[in-house]
Parts: C-alpha cells; sequence; structure tokens
C-alpha cells in the first residue's frame, strides 16, 4: 500500500535506524481496535527506548515514518530525538482552511523552543522551497509558518489582502500547491473555484 509519506518523502532509507528515538511513539494519533492512543500522549507500549509490541504493533506504527527516516539530505542532528522536533506529512480532514489540504508539519516533542534552533529553521527552509505549507506545532496547537503571515492572507483574500503586491505571488503559490491539495483532500479539497 503507497501512503502519503510514500508520495511526499519517498521510500523509507532502509540503513537510517530509529535507535533509541521514540518520537512517533507519543506523536502518532492510533485509533485502532485493539490501541486507541490520541496524539501528542506516549504510547502504553513504549518502552523508553522502542515499541514493547514490535512485533504486533498497529498497521499505522508499521507504514508510518517520520521525514528524517526517509529523506536522505537531512543530515543526523536532525533526527527527532537529537533535534527535538519531528516532521512529517499530514492533512486535516475535513480541512478547516486551504493550507490543511496537505502540509508539512514540525512537532516539538519535549521543549518549544526547538522549534527555533538553527536545525529546524534550516529544515524549514529546505522544506519552504517546496510546494507544502509548514506549520509547527507544540502542546496540540499548530501555526502555520511557510507561506509567511502576508502572503497566505493574499492567497485566501486576494480581493481584500491589504498588500496588493502580493496577488499574483500568492495565484502562483497556490498554482504550485493545487496538485497536491487535490491529492491529500481528494475531492473534499478546499480550493478556490478554477484551481
Amino acid at each position: 500500500m503507497t501512503t502519503i509519506h510514500d508520495l511526499m518523502f519517498g521510500p523509507t532509507i532502509e540503513d537510517r535506524a530509529c535507535g533509541d528515538c521514540v518520537a512517533c511513539c507519543q506523536v502518532l494519533n492510533i485509533d485502532q481496535p485493539d490501541l486507541k492512543k490520541p496524539e501528542g500522549q506516549l504510547c502504553p507500549h513504549c518502552t523508553g527506548a522502542g515499541c514493547g509490541i514490535y512485533e504486533t504493533r498497529p498497521q499505522v506504527c508499521r507504514s508510518w515514518n517520520c521525514a528524517w527516516k526517509r529523506i536522505a539530505t537531512m543530515p543526523p542532528e536532525t533526527r527527532p530525538d537529537a533535534m527535538g522536533v519531528l516532521f512529517t506529512v499530514d492533512r486535516h480532514s475535513p480541512p478547516r482552511n486551504l493550507f490543511e489540504n496537505l502540509y508539512i508539519i514540525a512537532v516539538a516533542t519535549g521543549d518549544e523552543a526547538a522549534l527555533d534552533s538553527r536545525n529546524t529553521r534550516d529544515a524549514i527552509r529546505m522544506f519552504a522551497e517546496g510546494p507544502l505549507p509548514i506549520f509547527v506545532s507544540f502542546g496540540g496547537m499548530k501555526t502555520l509558518v511557510h507561506p509567511e503571515p502576508n502572503l497566505a492572507d493574499a492567497i485566501l483574500h486576494p480581493e481584500a489582502t491589504f498588500d496588493r503586491t502580493l496577488v499574483e505571488p500568492g495565484r502562483e503559490w497556490l498554482k504550485r500547491y493545487a496538485p497536491f491539495a487535490r491529492a491529500g483532500s481528494g475531492e473534499a479539497a478546499m480550493l478556490p473555484p478554477g484551481i
């Protein structure tokens, strides 16, 4: 089965070992008949250095990997436990705004200050070269950081935005994003008419 992570980040890099990193054990939302764990709460099967039920873990745990496990250009210091931030691709269903169709999210797994580290800022810059919006998250609250607020306003409200010079760049950004938004949300993609 091909996942959204496969489509956006490519396959898992086999020689990238998780080691003692258990960030996904905290970040993932698991809603399976035999295991229910909300996002942001450490899984009861986490041993602190791995999964206590690894051989029988839920399918979501088997198929999911963070960006570090899939993107070769992310250096060792960006492994989630080293950086304190886990990067992944996500979507909100149904999307509450156009940027939630499909997006990159950086989740601080411990200290919120990790979102402002040099490594995190470098990773955000790298992802900003691509077509997806980027959110940062801590304590269940997420904030859009790309596109930046003035451009985001021009994308969402081209007729009413205060900076008219951003209307055309906003339209161009939206054209790049639209195919990914559709892929992420299918028919439920929240996009302006004609995009």
